[in-house]
C-alpha cells in the first residue's frame, strides 16, 4: 500500500469529468492524504511484527518475554584477585589502564578480591599492575594477577528470544531440569550447565 497505489485508487473514485490530472486542485487535495494513508499502513505492519516474539524489537520482546516471568539477564560486574605487600583498606580503589577496581573482601593476609567499577565484560581481559588511586601508607606492589567471575553484558536480544521460546516448551518448577538450568545459569559466571538426575540414586542430582 504504498503513496502511488493509495493515490490512484482515490482518484479513480473520483468521475472522469473532473480534471485529475496532477496539479489539478482534486489531484493536490488528496495527494497528502494519500501520504497520511501509506505512513499509516507502515506504522501498521511496525505495530503487527512489534506483536509477536519471532519479529519484536527489543523493547517489545521484553515485555512480551515478562509475561512469561522471563526478564533479561542483567549486566553484572567483573570480579578479580589482588595481590599485594600489605593488607589494604576494603574500599581501597585501584587503576589499570582505562579501569577503576576497588577492594571488596579480604582472602588471606594480602590477597584481596577487587570489582571492576565498569560493568560488563571489559575488565575480563585485564590482569596487570594496579596504581593506587588514593595514598596508601607502607604499599610498594600490587598486582591484578586473576580473575574470579568474569563480568557479563546484559543479556543478547536474540538469547532473550531463544529463552523465551524455550520457556514455551518446558515450564520451570520446583526441582524438574528446566529448573535447574534456569536456577544455575542465573549464577554469575556461569555459561551453561547440563543437569543429572538421580546419577547417585534416588534424590540426588548431578550439575556440570
Amino acid at each position: 500500500m504504498t503513496f502511488d497505489v493509495i493515490l490512484k485508487r482515490m482518484l479513480d473514485a473520483v468521475p472522469n469529468n473532473i480534471d485529475k490530472r496532477e496539479g489539478s486542485i482534486i489531484h493536490n487535495a488528496l495527494a497528502p492524504a494519500a501520504v497520511e494513508l501509506a505512513q499509516m499502513y507502515i506504522e501498521i505492519e511496525t505495530i503487527l511484527n512489534e506483536g509477536f516474539a519471532d519479529t519484536a524489537s527489543r523493547k517489545y520482546l521484553i515485555k512480551r518475554a515478562a509475561e512469561r516471568g522471563v526478564t533479561p539477564e542483567p549486566a553484572s560486574y567483573c570480579i578479580s584477585k589482588g595481590e599485594f605487600n600489605i593488607d589494604v583498606p576494603i574500599g581501597s580503589r585501584f587503576s589499570l589502564d582505562d579501569l577503576n577496581y576497588i577492594t571488596i573482601e579480604k582472602l588471606e593476609p594480602g590477597v584481596f578480591k577487587l570489582q571492576c567499577e565498569t560493568i560488563g565484560t571489559l575488565a575480563n581481559s585485564y590482569l596487570g599492575t594496579l596504581i593506587p588511586i588514593d595514598y596508601i601508607e607502607g604499599l610498594t606492589s600490587a598486582e591484578l594477577v586473576e580473575i574470579l567471575i568474569p563480568g557479563e553484558d546484559e543479556e543478547e536480544t536474540e538469547h532473550l528470544r531463544e529463552r523465551y521460546f524455550r520457556s514455551l516448551d518446558s515450564q520451570s518448577y520446583g526441582g524438574n531440569i528446566s529448573d535447574y538450568k534456569e536456577k544455575v545459569k542465573a549464577i554469575p559466571g556461569v555459561a551453561g550447565v547440563k543437569v543429572h538426575p538421580v546419577w547417585n540414586g534416588g534424590g540426588t542430582v548431578k550439575l556440570t
